[in-house]
């Protein structure tokens, strides 16, 4: 929430991203006099000041009828209620409130004996953003209950605009916001507990200095693949999770390019297949995700396929929700701490896309079904497999970082390991420098590369006239091409270019003779 004046709430994007009317229980002509009245879960009144519990310092000041409404909603009372008590003109507030965003109305009823549907989501909004518009259309026949596997975090887009991003607070706001959304849908949330991959990175209050030297390598660190330690401690805890809920249903991501994304897939396929009375007699789906079915189409196909490949089998379910796309508009804008205006624009209008899960995967691998085939892809896995046996006796690698790895001393335990017998001289972009300083070691040999593309062609000018030794260079998605061409310049230096250090990872789990 951001203000141009300190007496006005502002919107946070364009003007016409939520603007549709709050139409979902209204006829077109009046408040549904029977639903509930309930406060946004990120705003608290201090005197006649409405603020944002992310961003304090930013208020919108109430007229004395408005501070008398406010006080009134603490309770969920009835807009019967509501009408009857407050000040005349409550009627014309009541959709104010509405239309700024400021409360929601809640269906006071559903039916008895719902079907128990589980939905299982990586992050607090990724249910709603993902499979919003089906869960509003079946709430009537389907009690949801929402599952946010990774809900201690300490992401909100706060953190950019000077607001609370302290690990309590954040955490806290998210459940709350993804209470309030599994009310408007008659379900319940849950918070599974488990910690999300920005802050696995350095699990510890992030001082400003902090995060703004280590912003990239936090980044990086999100599409990264969990260790297997983390895999097993999700799917304990799923595990767990389908005992306590004893769901008729269970739906799962598909498994987006973000880590906890595809953990949270990987540890799903990997809880049922290895006790598969856990979901017997029970339906499974698989859910498309918003916005990554638009913005890594790639990404999504090969996850879709890597299940398929493991053996289970898969009928496709669409779901048209054009007729509610305003309401899953409004359950979306729930989810003040996030940047829920862009993701959902990224295809949160668009048909819903599930797969239910006829036959169970029949081969998981260790590191996951998804995680294994995104990183460990042939002939990759051979050539980085190749490269590390021929240089495992080598005296000196180098190493250069163009861009973070997210999880530099795991990585660097791995390339210990990997070469027994080396030192390593490794070669930082300024925006990997810190990630690299704090984890000293007599066996690394570590300087910063300051500048952009020019600095690493003199850099890549002075590694031709060194002496030759088998170089690895992590690059990414973006330089991967222009790493490649410069590698060719080093005469008689083994050289491996790579986008994910979990590339090599998999490559060694998986070749003969593990290293």
């Amino acid at each position: 929430m951001s203000s141009k004046s300190e007496d006005q709430i502002q919107s946070r994007g364009p003007t016409t991203a939520f603007s549709a009317p709050f139409k979902s229980p209204v006829d077109g002509t009046g408040l549904p006099t029977g639903w509930l009245l309930v406060a946004r879960p990120h705003l608290q009144l201090h005197g006649n000041a409405l603020h944002s519990v992310g961003l304090p310092d930013r208020f919108r000041l109430l007229s004395t009828a408005e501070v008398e409404l406010w006080n009134f909603m603490q309770r969920s009372v009835s807009v019967q209620e509501a009408l009857q008590s407050c000040s005349p003109g409550a009627d014309r507030l009541i959709r104010t409130f509405l239309r700024d965003e400021l409360c929601d109305l809640l269906e006071p009823a559903f039916p008895a004996n719902r079907r128990r549907v589980l939905i299982v989501e990586p992050h607090a909004d990724d249910a709603v953003l993902s499979v919003g518009g089906t869960m509003w259309l079946r709430r009537h026949e389907c009690y949801f209950v929402i599952a946010t596997v990774a809900s201690r975090s300490n992401h909100t887009r706060y953190r950019d605009l000077g607001g609370n991003h302290d690990i309590n607070t954040v955490t806290e706001i998210r459940r709350r916001e993804a209470d309030l959304a599994a009310r408007m849908l008659g379900g319940q949330h849950v918070s599974v507990g488990m910690t999300d991959a920005a802050l696995r990175y350095h699990d510890a209050e992030w001082a400003a200095d902090y995060y703004r030297r280590h912003r990239m390598s936090i980044s990086a660190s999100i599409s990264r693949i969990a260790d297997d330690a983390e895999l097993r401690r999700w799917v304990d805890a799923l595990q767990r999770l389908v005992t306590e809920q004893q769901p008729t249903e269970i739906w799962f991501p598909l498994g987006g390019p973000h880590a906890d994304h595809m953990l949270t897939a990987d540890a799903c396929l990997r809880a049922f297949a290895a006790d598969p009375s856990l979901v017997r007699d029970r339906i499974l789906r698989i859910y498309q995700e918003v916005p990554y079915a638009v913005r890594f189409p790639g990404h999504m196909s090969a996850a879709l396929a890597a299940v398929r490949r493991s053996g289970a089998v898969l009928d496709e379910e669409v779901t048209t929700i054009a007729q509610v796309v305003a309401e899953k508009r409004r359950l979306a804008s729930v989810y003040d701490s996030q940047d829920v205006y862009e993701l959902f624009a990224a295809g949160g209008d668009k048909p819903e896309v599930l797969w239910r899960l006829r036959d169970l995967p029949r081969q998981v691998a260790a590191a996951g079904t998804l995680s294994s085939a995104i990183a460990g892809q042939e002939p990759a896995a051979r050539t980085i497999a190749a490269w590390v046996a021929r240089n495992r006796n080598a005296a000196r690698v180098r190493v250069l970082l163009m861009t973070p790895t997210g999880r530099w001393q795991a990585d660097l335990n791995l390339l210990r390991t990997a070469f027994p017998c080396a030192r390593f001289e490794v070669c930082t972009a300024s925006v990997a420098s810190a990630e690299v300083a704090e984890v000293p070691s007599d066996r690394v040999h570590a300087r910063t590369v300051a500048g952009g593309s020019l600095a690493w062609l003199l850099e890549t000018l002075r590694l031709c006239l060194s002496r030759p030794a088998p170089t690895l260079v992590h690059a990414g998605e973006r330089r991967l091409r222009h790493a490649r061409l410069l590698s060719r310049l080093w005469l008689g230096s083994d050289a491996l270019t790579v986008t994910s250090m979990d590339q090599i990872a998999c490559a060694l789990r998986t070749a003969p003779g593990e290293h």
